[in-house]
């Protein structure tokens, strides 16, 4: 039995309690088969069906349903697929004299584009670096901001790596000879499209995860923040911190 004919036995009533919007399309041979289309290619059609994302030429339907998968494809919004994020850091500490130690620090972003049909569309990304002063544990400061293009094809994956910095901070944090300093606390990554529009954020940092996803307007003021910048534990800057520094 070929794939394509046993995609034509799924149980229709399966595929249409897993999809959201089906309709009924039938082969050349007439098997009738409820898919929910995701993308149209030229002569390619990726679509939903039993659960399972499928691509087949449009040449294995018939002429009437070519003609409702071409309609239906033509009122779909552009088709963003689901990424596996992963941002690892590099983070490696020397210590200088008794109490101070230096990091240097860069992070690497690897994206891989689940879907094995449809690219990811152009988009930015952006990684915001925060460090932690040691003195006023209430303060913190943009370390670093990066920005770069994002291109990921269908199956494939994209790494990007943020230029390296260095801080120096005070590694005992003790008694009234606490020197401060900012250490290395968080990122905060983002994806945006070529417009403007936040598409994903990732962050270690689990208040702030909760906040980007009450708050869409906040990836768009932390992408605004500029390097050496000083922020409060929510990522608004302190101007009055500022001035006293």
């Amino acid at each position: 039995m070929t794939k394509f004919s046993s995609l034509f036995m799924l149980p229709v009533l399966l595929a249409a309690s897993a999809l959201a919007a089906p309709f009924e399309v039938k082969d050349t041979q007439g098997r009738p088969l409820t898919i929910e289309v995701t993308n149209l290619d030229g002569v390619n059609v990726t679509f939903t069906a039993g659960g399972k994302e499928h691509t087949l030429t449009l040449d294995r339907f018939d002429a009437d349903s070519q003609t409702k998968i071409k309609e239906v494809a033509a009122s779909l919004p552009p088709q963003i697929p689901k990424l596996d994020v992963d941002v690892s850091v590099s983070n490696k500490r020397q210590k200088v004299g008794w109490y101070q130690a230096t990091q240097t620090v860069s992070q690497k972003v690897i994206l891989k584009n689940l879907s094995v049909s449809i690219a990811y569309p152009a988009a930015k990304g952006y990684v915001i670096s925060i460090g932690q002063n040691r003195e006023y544990t209430d303060r913190y400061k943009v370390m670093m901001t990066s920005e770069f293009d994002i291109s990921v094809p269908a199956n494939k994956s994209f790494e990007a790596s943020t230029k390296p910095f260095s801080t120096t901070y005070d590694a005992e944090n003790k008694g009234n000879g606490n020197v401060g300093g900012y250490q290395y606390d968080s990122y905060v990554f983002i994806i945006t499209d070529t417009t403007g529009n936040v598409l994903l954020t990732k962050t270690m940092d689990g208040n702030l995860k909760s906040q980007l996803e009450k708050d869409t307007s906040l990836a768009k003021r932390i992408i605004a923040l500029k390097k050496d910048q000083l922020i409060d534990k929510n990522l608004n800057t302190t101007e009055a911190v500022s001035s006293s520094e």
